[in-house]
């Protein structure tokens, strides 16, 4: 279900109220999804790294959810199967890392290293290690907090961790993905999914032959979810995962070439700006492709993945010059030349 403008009923009261405890909203008794929602609703989705469509769907519905905890609101702990997700865990990320404890990106998710950064942090300061945030965690983290300040520490780690990975793409592992536009439309959807598919094709060739493991999240037989195609790069301990896409636009003057790398309120991929300019710079190097745009959001693919990652459309089947360009196997071969260059760059060692 889709709430948007015009809309009424306890689910909009819901959104309302959320959007009241943020500061996004006056506080009303009105149940109406109105003009004023609508701007509140943009403003978040803006902030989230979300698509910004005004509507509340299930991603702008979940992150409404998750941004109305803070730190000690709940009982925090790990969950296979079932991660927490919300700015409170931001927050405990955000303490952890200031203190020196490695829990991967500021991305909200309580996983894996922030279970390990969380128990390790228990030890250090004398109180049981079982990995449950609760409140003698919670008050040894604020005390231990006024002692730190500033700087990005996990955006640091994230850097300093790929430079003993610049040793070239043949002994990497890179997953492909064929990615599916946030504003698909039906009437494209089938198309651009072929071509992203065959440039994924191409590049896959082309890695293997330079002796890169590549591996791919879908097959013939059907696509698996986002967050399925998440945990197959996450399990596979992917060195990179890249997401190919021809876009569609809801707006018709969008072109050109497109990257995205994770960004969230409370955090950023420094790895993954930095293979997105490569993708732009190099796809525009090579295809007459233009209007390179880099962008940080914070979509399921992206904030999922704890290895770099970067979702690109290459042209845009809704823009009328784009449109004929991506259906040019040329273009689509150059592309795919360009995507290697971007990954060859990547994993290039320093000083070359």
């Amino acid at each position: 279900m889709r709430y948007k403008l015009g809309d009424s009923g306890p689910a909009v009261s819901d959104i309302r109220e959320r959007l009241v405890r943020l500061g996004l909203l006056p506080s009303s008794n009105s149940i109406e999804f109105d003009n004023e929602v609508l701007s509140a609703i943009k403003s978040f989705q803006t902030a989230r790294g979300l698509s910004v469509d005004g509507m509340v769907g299930a991603d702008t519905w979940a992150r409404l959810d998750e941004a109305v905890w803070a730190l000690g609101d709940r009982v925090l702990l790990f969950t296979p199967g079932h991660l927490i997700h919300g700015d409170d865990v931001a927050q405990l990320q955000q303490r952890l890392s200031q203190l020196g404890f490695s829990c991967g990106r500021v991305d909200g998710i309580f996983g894996k290293l922030t279970d390990h950064a969380v128990r390790e942090f228990q030890k250090s300061v004398g109180i049981s290690a079982d990995g449950v945030v609760g409140l003698d965690t919670v008050q040894g983290l604020h005390r231990l907090a006024k002692t730190v300040a500033g700087g990005n520490a996990a955006a640091l780690r994230e850097k300093l961790r790929h430079e003993s990975k610049r040793t070239g793409i043949a002994d990497k592992v890179v997953v492909l993905d064929v990615g599916n536009d946030p504003f698909t439309d039906p009437a494209f959807s089938v198309d651009a999914i072929e071509l992203a598919s065959q440039v994924v094709d191409l590049l896959e060739g082309k890695l293997s032959a330079l002796g890169t493991t590549v591996l791919l999240t879908h097959s013939k037989d059907g696509r698996p979810t986002t967050i399925t195609r998440a945990d197959f790069a996450n399990s596979a301990a992917a060195d990179v995962l890249l997401s190919v896409q021809i876009g569609i636009s809801a707006d018709p003057t969008t072109h050109g070439v497109s990257a995205y790398h994770f960004a969230g309120t409370h955090g950023y991929s420094v790895l993954g700006v930095e293979l997105a300019t490569f993708v732009v710079d190099q796809v525009v190097a090579l295809t007459p492709l233009t209007n390179p745009q880099i962008q940080g959001k914070s979509w399921p693919l992206l904030r999922a993945t704890t290895m770099p990652a970067v979702v690109v459309d290459l042209g845009y089947l809704t823009h009328k010059d784009d449109t004929l360009l991506v259906r040019d196997p040329a273009v689509l071969t150059n592309a795919a030349r360009g995507l290697m260059n971007a990954l060859i760059k990547f994993f290039e060692p320093v000083g070359r």
